[in-house]
């Protein structure tokens, strides 16, 4: 393939065979053929609608195999129709080389395969009437399209150089085009292995970048590779002509042989050397497939001598609420894998229930599939759901059971691994106070504390230890965590300031009411306590400490005794919690909320701290207090006995107490510190005027930390945080299940202020980052519709069957009470009469019951299937039109193209006779 290229011949000989092919009925039949096959793969499937992405992902799944059966379609006329009717004679007599053949014959197929991808952009418009698809998603994949399409022509073409049967070429075709598309998967039903090695080589490897939204310079040079070896060989074949019959004593075959096998050699070799740059340009609006520089960073930290196996067991297809889940923890997985190089390898199983991979998943890591019911259909079926993830690097091992739609997949994937590899973990101690977080046996009373999740939280990044108050702390903890100081007594907390004013970071979890157990608060701890409310295996009952003077020594003013309320709340399904659930987010009318300076809660969205207090600072300069939550404007405060009523069972919590609006707003998260690092700055800044900024901000920090390692009592670095609930066990299961699509970042503020204060930033932007999937809105509000109708049909069975249960039972009294009021009747007998109307009025009023009970499920069941049948008609006419409409102009025009050439025919055929007579 050297030489000059006249492209003019090569226009022309293209221009030659598309008039031919669009001249010919037949071309649109294949076209109209193309388009319906590949709307019924992209909508028809009910994986389209269970999915609710406006996306073409189910096109993308299968349209290497349909271009399996498209192409060699398309391309098994190329050579071997002009053999057929005699015209190659003719064609390889022009003035043309062979490569000006080739690639002539080669631009007039692209040309039609072109217009049938034009034409198929309907889909896109499908798209956009669904809901709001992502154009950089839709060039990616068309890109795609256009690509594997150019590297199969080039093999089709050669397939039919080989004969001069266009249905023998046809075959041939498909068997080349099927070794690039399918024999990576026929390897592997023998070999897994073999699978692994032969990936690389087959398209549907790199045809998978294009369809997530990735161009990748591997995928393109794969493809632009196959396309040219491939219009290489077609050269090479049709050349034989001019061969003569050896060269060097050796037959000329075997020179062009080994030509062609290094050319195959060095492209595979450049196709590897180019996997390693990992060039890869994320198209898709909201960089759904971008890692982080957080990630690149902490990957290129990895060691080269410890790589990280990564084992995913994953179900092929989940439900509606989980794909995002799979879509966005498979996306990341392969992100890793290509960027990591050898430094993580990454293995991704269809995992389906009682196969050999759920048998491995479940002996070797201990990961079980969890039962998942699509709460969004009427339909009963509960699947089996594999998503679990192993991390192992040595001896080291860390699984994940369950990803769950609430995780942030970067987030987990990444400290998971960084875990694994063995990088030195910072040591966080727990105090145990009133709530014994670490949990455990207490021998003493005999007794089991669960861990709570918090702890298990931390543990997945830090070590973490239990510190008695009633000792000295040991200096060489990194930080730690006080929850609930309230409970501690004088001495106790004496241990913890001597250990705060070293320099030592600790995060204080204060809370003028814990709604988990309001008997903890410390109004109820006045003097020396109630040793019969004393939680069993907590610290000794005594008097307990001034919590509020212990605060202030360390540059906080806390009120125990006020609890604050917030009229925001953003969610209709929440309405009925009090005001005390504090809902902290932008629409809440202060722009001060999250503290966007801090990179602690710069990419906060919405946390809800119940019944929280507030802080404010002390006053004195020398300390910094810098707030990193605010609620809203409408907002205010209560008193502790306001809230909460003295009953003989305990404190039990006002539903509606009185409440006054302030015209502020409220801390409810600080950063202490001092010395103030800014008053520090300021000092050496007047001391030297002629000194730089660089060198004035490494002198203040220079001193701030002599003054931390001085040993003196001279230095605090706490975040104080006026809640204790928001870190309870039922936020991390709002985390991971995020029902309701709710989504508060209770426990990303917790880690981000705890890897503050550590230090350690690598994961803080991990946290935040929140991948958005398009979705079918307009299929989504209709069937909003019918669900919110179902639900009113269910609610008003209900009522009408709680109405008539209430009827029957007012009857029954009445005729008590006509018993009763009777004067004829002695007291036994009266007695006896009401005991027998009872009896069978009671009997009469257990079968109405159940037929209302009955009733009333029919109803519901009634409203569920009418609820169902409606969403299917709805998927029926989309699937419908979506596949019937993109054809029609396609068919159209060949009908038209059909009677335009019978009729040239017919005049043709007239005008023949006439010159005849």
């Amino acid at each position: 393939m050297s030489g000059n290229i006249n492209f003019t011949i090569v226009q022309a000989l293209a221009k030659r065979d598309l008039l031919m092919y669009f001249s010919n009925p037949t071309g649109y039949v294949f076209i109209t053929l193309f388009i319906f096959l590949s709307a019924t793969a992209a909508f028809w499937q009910d994986q389209f609608f269970l999915q609710n992405l406006a996306t073409l992902d189910q096109l993308n799944n299968l349209f290497p195999l349909l271009l399996l059966f498209f192409v060699p379609a398309l391309t098994m006329g190329v050579w071997s129709e002009e053999k057929k009717l005699g015209t190659d004679e003719l064609l390889l007599t022009l003035p043309a080389t062979d490569i000006e053949l080739v690639l002539g014959k080669y631009a007039a197929t692209m040309g039609i395969y072109a217009a049938s991808l034009g034409l198929s952009l309907s889909y896109v418009l499908v798209l956009f009437y669904l809901g709001s698809p992502d154009l950089g998603l839709m060039f990616s994949n068309y890109l795609g399209y256009w690509f594997l399409g150019s590297a199969l022509i080039s093999v089709g073409m050669l397939a039919s150089l080989f004969t001069r049967n266009a249905t023998v070429g046809f075959v041939v075709s498909v068997l080349f085009c099927g070794a690039l598309i399918v024999t990576s998967s026929v390897v592997g039903t023998f070999s897994p292995g073999g699978e692994r090695v032969l990936q690389g080589l087959v398209v549907e490897t790199h045809f998978q970048d294009f369809a997530k939204g990735i161009i990748s310079l591997t995928a393109v040079f794969y493809f632009e590779a196959v396309t040219f070896f491939f219009l290489y060989l077609n050269v090479l074949v049709l050349s034989r002509r001019h061969w003569t019959a050896s060269g060097d004593g050796y037959p000329m075959s075997l020179h062009h042989t080994i030509r062609a096998v290094a050319i195959m050699v060095a492209l595979v070799s450049i196709g590897v050397l180019l996997g390693r740059v990992s060039l890869r340009l994320d198209v898709t609006a909201e960089r759904l497939h971008s890692l982080s520089a957080e990630t690149l960073a902490l990957l290129n930290e990895l060691p080269e001598n410890r790589p990280v196996f990564i084992q995913a067991f994953v179900s092929p297809t989940v439900p509606e609420p989980l794909v995002q889940t799979r879509s966005n923890l498979i996306s990341v997985l392969q992100e890793v894998n290509a960027l990591a190089g050898p430094k993580v390898e990454v293995f991704i199983d269809d995992t389906e229930s009682f196969s050999d991979a759920a048998r491995d998943a479940r002996e070797t890591f201990g990961i079980v599939p969890r039962p998942v019911r699509d709460v969004r259909s009427a339909r009963s079926e509960v699947q089996e759901v594999f998503l679990g993830l192993a991390f192992t690097c040595g001896a080291e091992e860390q699984v994940i059971g369950f990803f769950d739609r609430g995780l942030p997949a970067e987030y987990e994937i990444m400290r998971s691994i960084r875990v694994v590899a063995g990088t030195e973990r910072r040591r966080i101690g727990i105090v145990k106070t009133m709530l014994d977080l670490v949990g455990g046996v207490n021998f003493q009373q005999n007794q089991f504390s669960p861990q709570w999740s918090v702890v298990t939280e931390l543990r997945k990044q830090y070590e973490i230890y239990q510190v008695d108050p009633d000792y000295p702390i040991d200096p060489e903890l990194d930080a730690i965590l006080v929850p609930l100081p309230s409970s501690l007594q004088t001495d106790q907390m004496a241990q913890i300031t001597d250990y705060i004013r070293r320099g030592n970071p600790a995060m204080i979890l204060v809370d003028p009411l814990p709604a988990i157990d309001p008997t903890l608060s410390p109004t109820e701890w006045v003097g020396d306590g109630n040793p019969f409310t004393y939680p069993a295996g907590s610290a000794r009952p005594g008097p307990r400490g001034n919590v509020r003077r212990w605060l202030m020594d360390l540059g906080v003013d806390w009120e125990p005794t006020r609890v604050l309320w917030d009229s925001y709340n953003p969610h209709p399904e929440l309405a009925h919690m009090q005001n005390e659930f504090l809902f902290l987010g932008v629409g809440n009318g202060n722009d001060r909320t999250f503290n966007t300076d801090n990179q602690i809660a710069a990419g906060l969205q919405e946390l809800v701290f119940p019944f929280a207090g507030f802080l404010q600072s002390v006053e004195d300069e020398e300390y910094a207090f810098e707030p990193l939550l605010r609620s809203g404007m409408a907002s205010g405060t209560n008193g502790y006995f306001s809230l909460v009523r003295q009953t003989p069972f305990g404190p039990q919590m006002n539903p509606e107490p009185p409440r006054q609006q302030d015209e502020q707003d409220y801390v409810l998260a600080a950063h202490v510190r001092f010395p103030d690092r800014s008053s520090v700055m300021g000092d050496i800044q007047d001391e030297s005027d002629d000194t730089n900024e660089q060198d004035t901000q490494d002198t203040a920090d220079e001193t701030v930390a002599a003054v931390a390692n001085s040993g003196m009592e001279d230095s605090i670095n706490i975040i104080v945080v006026a809640d204790l609930d928001f870190v309870s066990e039922q936020f991390f299961m709002i985390r991971q299940q995020a029902p309701g699509n709710l989504n508060f970042d209770n426990v990303t503020f917790f880690l981000n202020a705890m890897d503050t204060l550590l230090k350690d930033n690598s994961f803080i932007h991990l946290r935040s980052r929140r991948a958005r999937h398009r979705t079918l809105d307009r299929v989504e509000t209709q069937t909003a519709e019918f669900i919110e109708q179902r639900a009113a049909e269910e609610r008003q069975a209900e009522e009408d069957a709680e109405e008539a249960l209430t009827q029957a039972q007012a009857r029954l009294n009445e005729r008590v009470e006509e018993l009763q009021a009777r004067d004829d009747l002695d007291a036994q007998t009266m007695q006896i009469m009401v005991r027998n109307l009872e009896e069978v009025e009671n009997r009469r009023f257990e079968v109405l019951s159940s037929n209302i009970e009955t009733e009333k499920e029919t109803k519901v069941q009634s409203s569920r299937e009418n609820m169902e049948s409606r969403i299917r008609q709805i998927q029926t006419s989309i699937k419908t039109y979506a596949i019937l409409l993109p054809p029609i102009p396609v068919f159209l025009v060949g009908v038209a193209t059909f009677f335009r050439r019978r009729r040239r025919e017919r005049e043709g055929a007239v005008a023949a006779r006439r010159v005849k007579t």
